[in-house]
């Protein structure tokens, strides 16, 4: 335990992305949780996104956000979790259950910092994301 909280201590004080892995009920959030306390983004939010337990389309929209009109039911504009999460920390459980086309949209936004809204809003966010991959399905999938 000791070893993890001084692994957990020493990532907080990198600026990198944050791969954390367990399997469930470890206390990955946990862990999570305690990078963002010890870090210099503690005073910013701390937003945690079940990535298995919504759908594609649900999860796209709660991410990324959305403009009024992109679709049906869009009668406002809404920020997405990575953009509540600017300067904080965003936690995504269970990436490994997301479609492959979800993770390839948040690998844009991993590599490079930039989300799409709608078809022509381009922005740009900074801040770690500590992201378990969950059962990693899709990954084991692909190296069958």
């Amino acid at each position: 335990m000791k070893e993890l909280l001084s692994m957990a201590d020493r990532a907080a004080k990198s600026p990198a992305k944050i791969l954390i892995t367990g399997e469930s009920g470890v206390g990955k959030d946990l862990v999570a949780r305690h990078v963002h306390i010890q870090s210099s983004r503690s005073g910013a939010p701390y937003v945690a996104v079940n990535c298995a337990g919504l759908t594609e389309t649900l999860l796209e929209s709660e991410l990324f956000g959305h403009v009024k009109g992109s679709f049906t039911g869009a009668f406002r504009d809404k920020r997405g979790k990575i953009q509540l999460a600017h300067r904080g920390i965003l936690f995504l459980d269970e990436v490994g259950e997301m479609s492959l086309r979800m993770q390839a949209l948040l690998l844009r936004f991993l590599e490079n910092g930039e989300i799409q809204r709608g078809l022509s809003r381009l922005a740009r966010f900074s801040g770690p994301v500590a992201a378990p991959p969950g059962t990693m399905r899709h990954q084991r999938e692909a190296t069958a």
